[in-house]
């Protein structure tokens, strides 16, 4: 039987309590029992040294998310040593504990630091070699009107730090006003009650059953789903995102899994320490869609260390031999766990000219052993005319990041214009290969800037000024407007959704954006 540990949202870290100063004394607080009899403590206010302003990845600029008992929310710091977070109650309360719920972005090392008046600190914690996760903290009850948290030394220094939530308690019968958890935040309350360990080991879940087979006639109306973490697809944030896609109207989500190889010439590809998510996570956030009752695609990525894109890749028997047993895996563990579709490859252009055909046909073939749902490749918007093994599949997919005019500022009938001549071209090239397959966009997005429609497939040469939502909706909304006009077309998945809320003011994302509102009333209305 196998088991993981989940370290992120369902494991405790190791901490090491060190001594704090009161006054001129000094004492030890020791960790203890303290779950009886205690309350949450309301925090007022939340100051914070700084935040992450990166474009693609920063969440808003709240302080308060560390506080409203959402972790789809978080606070990211900018990307220097000693950022802290500072907790105002309002007015003096008794502490006896803080759980501190940390994102990927940890404080190794990090102090704790209590005052009466914000200008006087004394040292409550310090904390050293933690490894992020959850760190739950008791201690003897200490009077205090702000909590401070600096953060000393971070898991990466590329990084800031960044936190989910942080929660402080006391004894209810030192903080009269304050109530316990489950009238605040009742969500929270199981979370906290499973965590009596220093660790919680989960079985390996059983398979759910699917919704339905995918029919080759049916519209997929759905987005890709994408993680780089290990554990991040196993987590509560995980869950909550893939609900609020249910209720959004999304029926159909395409799980990303990502493994590597270090550059372009390598013949290895293989698991990423970093980015692989662990076959439990990914087990985990199957069943979680079909709970919801999505219909779900797996499709592997490859991702080339050294910076070059995966189409550049140079294929090799080698390189094919790796590739085939990587997909050979999650064919597998797709047919184990009912998944509706499966993706053979993602862009892989270099490696899908007529003399590897039959390499891709072998794979195929494998695939259609070890799996028995439907079929699909994900080739590049520049390469579907030269793959030449589309009869073999049940789709033909496509990234389909097609160029739209050469301004910065279209309109809107100049994108839908665009996205016609797109479709007239596929149309032609179908009926000129007697190609009578469905097709569905495996990809399809916009990022939310100027002159994104010009080179949709690219974010690196957007600049930190051009924030523009509205070509991202429009650009989007033309393609919803034209492809279900053409009967060939059977769906697209936007790219894309994360587990955990990022804001990415420029980037591909569309939550809380213009895009997004397009989208949802898409998904209403089409295809009825």
């Amino acid at each position: 039987m196998k088991f993981i540990i989940l370290s992120l949202l369902f494991a405790f870290s190791s901490i090491n309590m060190a001594s704090c100063a009161q006054g001129s004394d000094t004492a030890t607080y020791q960790v203890e029992s303290k779950s009886s009899g205690e309350v949450y403590l309301a925090v007022d206010s939340v100051d914070v040294s700084s935040f992450d302003v990166t474009p693609d990845w920063a969440p808003p600029q709240e302080p308060k998310s560390l506080v409203d008992g959402n972790f789809l929310t978080r606070w990211a710091s900018d990307y220097k040593d000693d950022q802290w977070v500072i907790l105002d109650f309002g007015k003096s309360k008794v502490i006896s504990k803080i759980i501190i719920y940390w994102e990927t972005a940890y404080a190794v090392d990090y102090d704790i630091l209590i005052s009466k008046d914000k200008e006087n600190w004394k040292i409550l914690l310090s904390l050293k070699d933690s490894d992020g996760g959850i760190d739950k903290l008791e201690f003897s009850p200490v009077e205090a009107r702000y909590v401070k948290v600096i953060g000393r030394k971070r898991v990466n220094p590329a990084w800031g730090v960044s936190v989910w939530e942080v929660l402080c308690f006391g004894p209810e019968n030192k903080n009269p006003e304050d109530k316990p958890l489950i009238f605040i935040y009742p969500k929270l309350v199981d979370k906290l009650e499973l965590k009596d360990s220093q660790e919680v080991v989960l079985q390996a879940e059983k398979p759910l059953a699917s919704p339905g087979a995918l029919l080759l006639g049916e519209l997929q109306k759905g987005v890709v789903y994408t993680s780089w973490g290990k554990t991040e697809l196993g987590t509560e944030a995980s869950d909550q995102t893939l609900e609020y896609l249910k209720e959004s109207g999304v029926r159909y989500v395409s799980i990303m899994i990502i493994w590597s190889q270090a550059s372009i010439n390598e013949k290895i590809v293989s698991r990423d320490d970093k980015d692989t998510p662990d076959d439990m996570a990914l087990i985990h956030a199957i069943n979680k869609a079909h709970s919801l009752g999505m219909k779900v695609m797996l499709k592997p990525h490859v991702e080339v260390k050294s910076g070059e894109w995966r189409g550049e890749i140079v294929p090799s028997e080698e390189w094919f031999a790796s590739y085939s047993d990587y997909i050979i895996n999650y064919a597998t563990i797709a047919e184990q766990y009912h998944v509706e579709a499966f993706s053979i490859g993602t862009e892989l252009a270099n490696t899908t000219y007529p003399e590897w055909q039959s390499s891709w046909e072998s794979i195929i073939k494998e695939v259609r052993k070890n799996y028995s749902g439907r079929v699909v490749y994900g080739a590049n918007w520049n390469e579907y005319k030269t793959v030449g093994f589309w009869d073999k599949l049940d789709f033909i997919g496509m990234s389909a990041y097609f160029p739209l005019t050469a301004k910065k500022d279209p309109t809107k009938e100049e994108l839908v214009a665009a996205w016609k001549d797109n479709c007239e071209n596929i149309g032609q090239w179908l009926d000129n290969k007697g190609l009578d397959k469905p097709v569905i966009f495996t990809e399809i997005g916009y990022c939310s800037a100027d002159g994104a429609n010009t080179k949709p497939w690219s974010f690196s040469d957007i600049s930190e000024e051009s924030v523009d939502q509205e070509e991202q909706a429009n650009s989007l909304e033309a393609m919803f407007i034209v492809c279900f006009q053409y009967s060939w077309f059977k769906g697209f998945y936007l790219w894309n959704y994360l587990p955990q809320e990022r804001w990415s003011p420029l980037g591909y994302p569309i939550r809380g954006k213009l895009a997004e509102d397009v989208f949802k009333k898409r998904l209403k209305n089409i295809g009825r």
